[in-house]
């Protein structure tokens, strides 16, 4: 069933580092593009850095905000329009059986890899990665596209841009996203069990070293020994910078003595033209 319909209200809140002021014109950007696709946007109070900190509230503002979206009966869909590194100081306030009960999807990538992931693990509940700030970026046209596929059809992520690094297919649900911010769960309950799962991951910013190290904390934690199988979205720095070794060098050597499928696909990440991604949802590639 799509997510989203005509008619329906979505809420827009910051549950990272809060939005700069003049971030405000892609506010305004995404509100009129929202409009356009029939949908009513409501704005939380925490979406601005206040009182000259990166944040857009205290963790417990920031968790009541989204929590009063949650209890809302209009709201339909929670986009994150942040980013950063505060997300998860929100999660010890956040009322989980509520959540699981709302059943509200919750959308955001990047930092918001650690609110998908735990509203996954504690409530088994859906949430997506996407960036909903693409909708006033380079390809605003075509994501608007890609929104309407995403949330407003009932049409599933493809694959038809996919690279097999090693194996030719993987199922199962969903979890990952960012690394660096998918790792912060690490040791709490709000990590995903990996087991016969797909992990996703994606960057930003990091070289060849940062990136593994990252990938040897996720085998220290047996990711990569229980998974089904490793699906890569963009890293954005190694491959701008073309650095050396390559992810996918990387990733084929530390997964290599579980014999995992891998796969590489452009069309998830933090590229302005990205797709959406559901992190708790079963995928067969």
């Amino acid at each position: 069933m799509p997510v989203l319909k005509k008619g329906d209200a979505v809420g827009l809140i910051s549950c990272s580092d809060g939005l700069r002021q003049e971030d405000a014109i892609h506010l305004q950007t995404i509100r009129q593009q929202l409009i356009r696709l029939g949908l009513t946007p409501i704005e939380a109070k925490t979406i601005f850095r206040q009182n000259g900190s990166p944040f857009s509230g205290s963790a417990k503002a920031r968790a009541s905000e989204l929590m009063r979206f949650y209890q809302s009966d209009k709201i339909k869909a929670i986009f994150d329009v942040s980013g950063g590194d505060s997300a998860n100081q929100i999660l010890p306030h956040l009322d989980f059986a509520m959540i699981r009960r709302a059943a509200i999807p919750f959308v955001g990538i990047s930092d918001l890899s650690v609110i998908n992931n735990a509203v996954y693990a504690c409530t088994d509940q859906p949430a997506y990665h996407y960036r909903i700030k693409n909708l006033s970026g380079a390809f605003a046209d075509q994501q608007k596209d890609v929104f309407q596929q995403s949330f407003m059809t009932d049409r599933s992520f493809s694959d038809r841009q996919l690279h097999w690094l090693r194996g030719h297919s993987m199922s199962g649900i969903v979890i990952g996203g960012n690394i660096r911010c998918f790792l912060k769960l690490a040791g709490t309950r709000y990590f995903p069990d990996p087991t016969d799962k797909i992990v996703f991951l994606e960057a930003l910013g990091g070289g060849p070293a940062r990136m593994a190290s990252l990938l040897a904390q996720l085998d220290q934690l047996s990711v990569f020994k229980q998974c089904s199988g490793v699906l890569l979205g963009t890293f954005s720095e190694m491959q701008v910078k073309q650095y050396t070794p390559l992810i996918e060098t990387l990733v084929l050597e530390i997964s290599d003595r579980y014999h995992l499928p891998v796969a590489k696909t452009e069309q998830l990440g933090h590229g302005e033209d990205a797709c959406c991604l559901p992190i708790g949802l079963p995928l067969t590639l």
